[in-house]
């Protein structure tokens, strides 16, 4: 496990809490599709909004869960939220 990944794992109460209810919904819609693999062009296409609109969610799911912006598993750390909220 890469030293990223183990700190994160490492911090359970870690979540996406510190948004309102409507951006919480988009988040998670952001993060689940994330999860399944989806470019942020992809995602944007789905969700019909702009790239930069994807972006911007992806930026704050990152610093609500207090990761590295310029860390190159911070998607992967992400999804392990995801999955781990789920369970």
């Amino acid at each position: 496990m890469s030293p990223p990944v183990a700190s994160f794992s490492a911090r359970p109460d870690l979540r996406l809490t510190r948004a309102g209810p409507a951006q919480q919904q988009r988040e998670r819609e952001v993060l689940s599709l994330i999860a399944e693999g989806h470019s942020n062009s992809s995602i944007a296409e789905t969700l019909v909004v702009s790239t930069g609109a994807v972006e911007k969610h992806v930026a704050s799911i990152f610093a609500k869960l207090e990761l590295p912006p310029d860390d190159r598993s911070h998607r992967v750390l992400a999804v392990l939220s995801y999955l781990r909220d789920e369970s």
